[in-house]
């Protein structure tokens, strides 16, 4: 099959877990034999060019500056951004170009949070099928994030249908949706987004995960106490606030965290929160050597996480994860009292990690998430089950 990726970015440009997502799908499809490509956007126009085994065409950006340079920009240049990227008329036209070299069978959009949804009329005037994968909230929500002043948003502001108004007029051109998880799906279906589609081209489909590259070397508590784990963007709707506030309450001894990202924002704020705790914060660093170093990892999201990559790739290595019960985090944990934690409460979260203190041999216990999650992110499974969707719509 001829399959084409639409994708704001593409490697080695990245932003989030969508970009890793479509690279491993579409290098797994190619390995399997299908003629496979991508379409995004990138720092300048290139020629197309095969990349482990799949022809990538970089477009350039169309917005007034590209994506990876926003944390550099005034606050009026980002506004500028965003609405110049609502109605970036080069991409399309660039993307449309893609469709009619490549000639795809299918089209399959990924997270449009710096393109706009007039691709997807394009594509239906190409006369190719159309899947979206659903990675974040951006048809539904400015932010892409559903989440507002601190907190998680219980439904769509009014605001936020307005300016989504685009993704509402051009839905209709969809023929199939996924979404790396089930809450995903069904708050797009409830605020009245691609309800025209069957149920039977309705799917949650995961991640695909790649996994580790080595066994992890670290198997139990060190002697001189527990060390918990943070991994992801420093920022409010990823709980991190909610995590140094939840460790305040801990005993002073007996325990460790290890931070480890940036933050686009800057660091201080959260070196202050975190003074006079035992808190590192370990920057950007490789995954297998971060898992390695800890006894139980901390996803406490705040907001809606589509899918929560951290978790899967946690339990891949026999690490514990306390999460936040919400969104693709509390689907992957499942039905897990003892490691789940009300999204912002810093006092159930102090309490579930000071069970951790009282009880390490939990860490070595082997939840039913370890298991579930493993098999269902394997990549080829994840091909196959995309492949799935794909004849049943061509």
């Amino acid at each position: 099959m001829r399959i084409l990726h639409i994708s704001s970015l593409y490697y080695p440009d990245q932003i989030g877990g969508a970009e890793v997502m479509a690279q491993v799908l579409a290098e797994t499809q190619a390995a399997n034999g299908h003629a496979v490509a991508v379409a995004c956007m990138s720092r300048k126009e290139e020629a197309p060019a095969e990349l482990n085994g799949v022809t990538v065409y970089r477009t350039g950006y169309g917005t007034p500056y590209f994506i990876l340079d926003w944390e550099h920009r005034s606050r009026l240049e980002r506004l500028h951004y965003r609405l110049k990227a609502k109605i970036n008329s080069y991409a399309v036209e660039k993307f449309a170009a893609a469709i009619r070299d490549f000639k795809p069978e299918v089209v399959n959009t990924h997270s449009l949070s710096e393109l706009p949804p007039q691709i997807w009329p394009m594509v239906k005037r190409e006369g190719v099928a159309l899947v979206h994968t659903l990675h974040d909230y951006k048809s539904m929500c400015t932010k892409g994030s559903m989440f507002a002043n601190g907190h998680a948003c219980e439904q769509q502001h009014v605001r936020c249908r307005l300016l989504s108004f685009p993704h509402y007029r051009c839905q209709s051109s969809v023929d199939a949706i996924t979404g790396v998880g089930s809450e995903i799906l069904k708050r797009h279906l409830d605020a009245k987004l691609f309800q025209h589609i069957p149920e039977r081209l309705r799917r949650v489909i995961w991640n695909p995960i790649d996994p580790p590259a080595h066994e992890r070397t670290k198997t139990s508590a060190q002697s001189s106490g527990i060390v918990f784990g943070f991994l992801g963007r420093i920022e409010p709707s990823k709980g991190i606030d909610v995590l140094l506030d939840a460790c305040r309450e801990l005993p002073p001894q007996g325990w460790k965290l290890i931070v480890a990202g940036r933050a686009a924002e800057g660091m201080e704020r959260y070196e202050a929160l975190a003074k006079g705790l035992p808190v590192e914060f370990a920057g950007f660093v490789d995954r297998d050597d971060f898992f390695d170093r800890i006894d139980c990892l901390v996803v406490p999201s705040v907001w809606p996480e589509a899918f929560g990559r951290t978790v899967t790739e946690s339990y891949m290595r026999g690490v514990p994860v306390i999460g936040s019960r919400i969104g693709g985090i509390a689907e992957q944990i499942g039905d897990e009292p003892k490691w789940l934690f009300a999204p912002g409460d810093k006092n159930m979260l102090a309490d579930t990690m000071k069970n951790v203190l009282r009880n390490p041999a939990c860490l070595s216990e082997k939840s039913a998430g370890m298991d579930s999650t493993s098999s269902r992110v394997a990549p080829g499974h994840i091909a196959q089950s995309y492949l799935d969707l794909y004849q049943a719509l061509v």
